[in-house]
């Protein structure tokens, strides 16, 4: 069984959190930015230049808040999500704007009380998003089981 890991930027700004719309076929999601930790690369790097990669964002990476895996195939997925701060940038679509697992359609701040208005994939993400957030990411990493 292959190991994948990923990473993904949880990053706050001013009450409201960077999310990334995904279309595949009839389907529509969110996510934070994230994407494939590479070998050789250390992993708060993995996730600036990924954030950078998919938003303009610029960030510094703070510690993590989630982690999680799932099966899926032959394959074995770990994810890491890290708190990040916000830096300078823009939010807005840039490369991989199509790619084998659909197309991103947008990215956006999205106010913390309207978090529950969209559909954020993994579903646990979205629990803990609603429940840290407003209190600004203040507890330990947290297993999204």
């Amino acid at each position: 069984m292959e190991l994948k890991t990923r990473v993904a930027a949880i990053v706050p700004k001013r009450g409201s959190v960077l999310l990334l719309k995904h279309r595949q076929g009839n389907m529509s999601y969110w996510t934070p930015p994230g994407g494939a930790a590479e070998a050789g690369e250390r992993i708060h790097e993995s996730v600036k230049r990924i954030v950078k990669k998919r938003t303009d964002v610029d960030v510094k990476v703070k510690r993590p808040v989630y982690y999680n895996d799932f099966f899926g195939g032959t394959k074995h997925h770990m994810e890491f999500f890290f708190l990040c701060e916000y830096r300078d940038g823009e939010a807005r679509p840039l490369k991989d704007t199509e790619n084998k697992k659909g197309i991103l359609e947008d990215v956006r701040f999205v106010e913390a009380d309207n978090l529950q208005d969209y559909t954020i994939l993994p579903h646990e993400l979205k629990i803990r998003l609603l429940k840290d957030a407003p209190r600004k990411f203040k507890e330990r990493a947290v297993y999204l089981d």
